[in-house]
């Protein structure tokens, strides 16, 4: 099989056959499938999901019911279901949007083996607003024919607000992640992250080059609460926290020198150390400590002030 499709989804009753409907629509001649990874929904998510199993049979697999995972359990568990040479995803509230995407994805991987990933053009759509990746300063050096996974990689981990791209606009090739996730699994599959896209894109760009296509692939929905998009400082501060472990975990493990990710370093630590000053909450200052401690560093000057600040608050 050339491909496999994982449609994640989560509470996601109002918005799932949306998602399905535009996986559907897609024109590929190739073997392909969807695989769906429902997280052990309590609403009617897992219902919906099961009447378009039936109505697909040879095209849509739902899982297995499972307890709740979380998105890293959830994802994984997932892509060592899928089938296919290639893998790519959706999350239940967004959508794919050109329907040449997966044949042209497929296409192009199928023509150069040293690719393990290529990405389409992604519209973030806020209410009314609609945004292009592409016209973003900081991510349009990315979106050229071809990119070499040492700068990917660097980029993937150095990240401040983007990552060099968005995985669910990607179709990547299997081999290419197991290279990675096969001996190390711990490097790829890091709950404690809490997030899928920056360990699995370093997994990527470690096995070989990247390539963009100029369409725009996928539509994100900014619509609430997720796993990147939190609501309460407290939780962002969290967040912050667990991706900035992770990626000095990822940096020492890749072999990237501390030098190199200095645009993360500082602007993650200092955003923590911001966020816990405005919410006047002490108790998060040995959080940033770890933070610090993980990358082994000297803590940067906006971060010092923020916590110099906190600490003289009454």
């Amino acid at each position: 099989m050339k491909a496999s499709i994982i449609l994640l989804t989560y509470r996601q009753e109002k918005t799932v056959a949306r998602a399905l409907e535009s996986l559907l629509r897609q024109k590929c001649p190739y073997s392909w499938e969807i695989v769906i990874a429902d997280d052990g929904s309590p609403d009617g998510t897992r219902n919906i999901c099961q009447k378009y199993a039936a109505r697909y049979p040879d095209l849509i697999r739902l899982l297995p019911y499972a307890p709740n995972k979380g998105i890293v359990g959830n994802y994984f568990d997932a892509v060592e279901q899928c089938r296919g040479e290639y893998i790519g995803d959706c999350a239940g509230d967004d959508e794919w949007l050109d329907p040449t995407r997966l044949r042209r994805q497929i296409e192009i991987l199928d023509a150069d083996p040293t690719l393990s990933v290529v990405f389409s053009d992604v519209e973030e759509k806020d209410g009314e607003k609609v945004t292009l990746h592409s016209s973003n300063s900081i991510r349009n050096r990315w979106f050229r024919p071809r990119i070499s996974g040492k700068d990917l990689l660097v980029a993937d981990l150095n990240h401040v607000n983007t990552l060099p791209y968005t995985l669910s606009a990607a179709l990547y090739r299997r081999s290419a992640l197991m290279k990675t996730y096969a001996s190390n699994p711990e490097m790829v599959r890091m709950p404690e992250a809490g997030i899928e896209d920056v360990p699995l894109i370093a997994a990527l760009s470690d096995a070989g080059d990247a390539a963009y296509i100029p369409i725009v692939g996928y539509r994100y929905y900014i619509d609430g609460e997720s796993a990147s998009n939190n609501l309460s400082m407290e939780k962002d501060f969290r967040f912050t926290a667990r991706v900035t472990v992770a990626g000095a975990t990822l940096a020492r493990f890749y072999g990237i020198p501390v030098q190199k990710l200095k645009n993360h370093t500082d602007a993650k630590l200092s955003y923590m150390a911001a966020l816990a000053r405005h919410l006047h909450d002490r108790s998060l200052l040995p959080e940033i400590e770890r933070c610090r401690q993980a990358w082994n560093i000297p803590l940067p000057l906006r971060a010092r002030i923020h916590t110099l600040l906190l600490q003289l608050l009454r």
